[in-house]
């Protein structure tokens, strides 16, 4: 019984090969994105799922009052880490996460850069990493000792067994040996912790004092903990204002400094700040990349059910003539529905190829190292498609045709129309309005982009590079800032006296990078003054051509102007300075200084944000002795900006080179472009756009094809109509007409629901943008207007063929 269902099945998708074709393509391309999207989603999921009892592991957050406004963040003191071991008994494991890099030798006596991650011994117990060789107990318990992954130990070692062997870093001013104790296994991909190396704790003392591991007030890194039981957390966080009290004493103020809880799970969608080297993806994006993926599919999805309908009088025909041979309700609904079930099959089939074809730009276009695997979870997305697609498609006109009464169906009762011609429309009606909303969506995107990208920064960014210099670790942070500034004014003025160069500056921030330093300092009223603040030197403001507006430059020679500080338009206006040259900062605790200048504003950070209060100095210990609060988001290292003086980039290139080896030999030369750096920041936004406009063509794609098929299976049921208006007079033109306005209400009605939802749609991405510009209304009538005449395009040529037929040829059967 079962065969013959799939043979008539079968036999009547292949004799009606147009309407099977259309359905076929819409929904492979559908179920093709469907099922890339769909295994992203669940791969993004999946992330973290590898660690055992992983309800049990929290990352603390620091919660802290600046200003009157709550601060939040996962960057947290590294005195924590002690304090809570003493304090919470509920605690069984608990290590701090602290990232680091410095200069490694290789085997060849070269030397690359070598990231890694300073963690507690509890580190690879608390985590799921994987060690290949080695005790997890015994690991990272002395100072010098580090354990690295498989990667890591191919590129030091080869083949060779990594275990007892020794890596060279180079810790502060001295080369240090670090034996290698243990092996893991390469990251997971699914794994927001990314690392190479793991070393001991013991190491920040070459990158902080111990000041800086003692304060409350200085964060560095992040703290993870694992509980006994996931249920004690509550206890801890009611524990918490006692210990913060304990904590700081007198300087105690009642919720404006505590620490909270997160599971691990929740990590992987975190946008707060301090995630450090975290991968994180916005949950946002997911939900966006399911919404679209099924729109897509719903588009391909009332194809089916439109040309169902549409066929309704030659299967009701079958259907009478069934029920009268004895089929019952069940038997024609189990028919219908497997003819859907056929076709959703073999457009699985089909939609897992696309989707392996177009792997690999969607992993370029995320930056994304997704396998189309095939285990029990992506099986069952499959199965869940299949079924879900066969009766959303199937099920109406399964249910529709196989109730239709015989008697009426036989004496020819019934017409194209059965009444449901409303409905028809009203899917079709549906199909433009998602397509309008996607275009419209895509045109915000696109507009909003291009006004990000042809914003003026104040700056120049274009024939600019950012070279980056080495660190030089320090346990005091103004000393790792003068060393590596003193060392890179020596290149700065090697690039002076080169003809391919224009002019260069040292920074320790470049936009967007997050290096500029959160700081504050209090004022007399006992508020707290929050500003970013960015060390420069050499031809700082001439390189990015940034706008002196009053006083003077800093002097870029290394032994002048080092009390000197500039300001931004935006600072001075906080304090109501008309002229601030010659003024001081509104805090006596600042040692000697004064301003010399302002600067108008520019954007230091991306345009997600407006310009803030800034501060510019060469003497970090200008800085250091009034702020009282400090936030470090990146490395503090000094960066070069080049400019060019030649259109010979090779020539320009190789200058850099050569005084680099002179300046920093044997260290590695890492060079960026300012521009592409800038278009870096928003990069995850125009993934975005590229997936919804490829979303838009392809549910345009699908609609069109669903009209076509329509408009052919209208145009036949009134064919005899056709001819008899022919008969009488009709013109071409005018039958055309005839044909054409219902399409068009129906595209305008789409056009009206889905424009207006667009605007409302894409106010919340837009509004994360300090710069926002949106399409004019002329855009939206374009995309109007281009929608009803590809509709008007389809529809006449059809309706244009079919009324120049000789009528005798289509009235002759009567």
């Amino acid at each position: 019984m079962l065969k013959n269902y799939f043979k008539i099945a079968f036999r009547n998708l292949l004799k009606h090969r147009l309407h099977t074709g259309i359905n076929l393509i819409g929904l492979s391309i559908g179920l093709g994105v469907g099922i890339l999207v769909f295994f992203f989603v669940q791969f993004e999921l999946s992330y973290d799922n590898f660690h055992p009892e992983s309800e049990k592991i929290f990352w603390i957050m620091g919660h802290e009052k600046v200003d009157g406004e709550m601060m939040e963040s996962f960057s947290t003191p590294m005195v924590l880490e002690t304090v809570f071991r003493n304090e919470f008994p509920q605690i069984e494991k608990l290590t701090g996460i602290n990232t680091g890099g410095v200069q490694a030798l290789l085997p060849d006596e070269t030397s690359q850069n070598q990231s890694f991650l300073m963690v507690h011994p509890d580190f690879l117990e608390i985590f799921g990493f994987r060690l290949i060789q080695g005790d997890k107990s015994s690991q990272l318990r002395d100072k010098y000792s580090t354990v690295i992954t498989e990667e890591t130990a191919l590129k030091y070692f080869g083949k060779e067994n990594p275990i007892g062997k020794t890596i060279t870093m180079k810790m502060g001013k001295d080369y240090q040996e670090y034996r290698v104790s243990g092996l893991l296994e390469n990251v997971p991909s699914n794994s927001s912790l990314k690392f190479e190396m793991l070393l001991p704790m013991e190491n920040m003392e070459y990158f902080t004092d111990k000041r800086g591991m003692n304060s409350w007030y200085n964060v560095y890194g992040q703290n993870i903990l694992k509980l006994q039981s996931p249920d004690q957390v509550t206890a801890l966080e009611a524990s918490m204002e006692a210990l913060m009290q304990k904590s700081l004493g007198e300087n105690y103020v009642p919720g404006e400094y505590y620490f909270s809880f997160h599971p691990i799970d929740e990590m992987h969608f975190s946008q707060a700040n301090g995630i450090g080297s975290m991968e994180t993806t916005k949950a946002s994006l997911l939900w966006i990349l399911a919404g679209i993926a099924v729109l897509v599919l719903l588009i391909a999805c009332i194809n089916f059910t439109t040309m169902a309908i549409g066929r309704s009088i030659t299967r009701a025909k079958e259907v009478g003539v069934r029920k009268t041979m004895g089929a019952n309700f069940r038997q024609l609904i189990f028919q219908f529905l497997t003819e859907a079930f056929l076709i959703t099959i073999l457009a699985t089939l089909i939609g897992v190829l696309l989707a392996k074809l177009i792997l690999p730009t969607f992993n370029i276009l995320f930056e994304k190292q997704l396998v189309l695997a095939f285990g029990p979870t992506q099986v069952l997305i499959l199965v869940g498609l299949v079924f879900f697609i066969s009766i959303l498609s199937g099920a109406y006109p399964s249910f529709f045709l196989s109730a239709l009464q015989p008697i009426k169906v036989l004496k020819g009762n019934l017409s194209i129309y059965f009444g449901k011609q409303g409905l028809r429309k009203g899917l079709v009606t549906f199909q433009f309005f998602i397509s309008f909303l996607l275009i419209a969506s895509t045109l915000v995107m696109y507009n909003q982009m291009k006004a990000i990208r042809d914003f003026d920064l104040g700056f120049d960014k274009d024939q600019v590079v950012v070279i980056d210099t080495p660190n030089y670790p320090s346990a005091n942070f103004a000393t790792t800032i003068k060393e590596g500034f003193k060392k890179a004014d020596l290149y700065h003025q090697a690039l002076s006296n080169r003809s391919e160069i224009s002019s260069s500056g040292i920074t320790m921030g470049t936009y967007g990078d997050n290096a500029y330093w959160d700081v504050a300092f209090p004022l007399e009223d006992g508020s707290r003054f929050s500003f970013r603040a960015n060390f420069i030197g050499g031809d700082y403001l001439e390189t990015l051509g940034i706008e002196l507006i009053e006083g003077k430059r800093i002097d870029p020679s290394p032994t002048t102007d080092s009390s000197a500080v500039l300001i931004n338009r935006k600072f001075a206006e906080t304090f109501g300075w008309d002229d601030p040259t010659g003024e001081l900062l509104p805090n006596n605790a600042f040692s000697q200084h004064q301003i010399v200048g302002v600067v108008e504003d520019f954007h230091f950070a991306s345009l997600y944000q407006a310009v803030e209060p800034l501060l510019i100095t060469k003497s970090p210990e200008l800085l250091f002795s009034g702020i009282d609060n400090l936030m470090i988001r990146s490395t503090t290292n000094s960066k070069l900006l080049v400019k060019s003086g030649t259109n010979d980039f090779a020539a320009f290139k190789n200058a850099l080179e050569e005084e680099w080896e002179k300046i920093y030999p044997g260290e590695v030369f890492q060079m960026s472009f300012l521009d592409e750096t800038i278009q870096q920041q928003y990069v995850s936004e125009e993934r975005l756009g590229k997936m919804v406009l490829m979303a838009s063509i392809i549910a345009l794609l699908i609609a069109f094809m669903g009209l076509f098929a329509m408009v052919a299976m209208t145009i036949s049921a009134r064919i005899k109509e056709i001819g008899i208006r022919k008969v009488l007079g009709a013109s071409s033109w005018s039958i055309s007409w005839m044909m054409n306005k219902d399409f068009i209400v129906i595209t305008l009605i789409g056009a009206i629901l889905g424009l207006p939802l667009s605007w409302y749609v894409m106010q919340d991405w837009i509004s994360q943008f300090a710069i926002r510009q949106w399409p004019s209304w002329i855009s939206f009538s374009l995309i109007l207007i281009g929608g009803m005449a590809a509709v008007a395009f389809i529809v006449t040529g059809q309706s244009i063929q079919a009324a120049q037929r000789n009528p005798v040829d289509t009235l002759k059967d009567e």
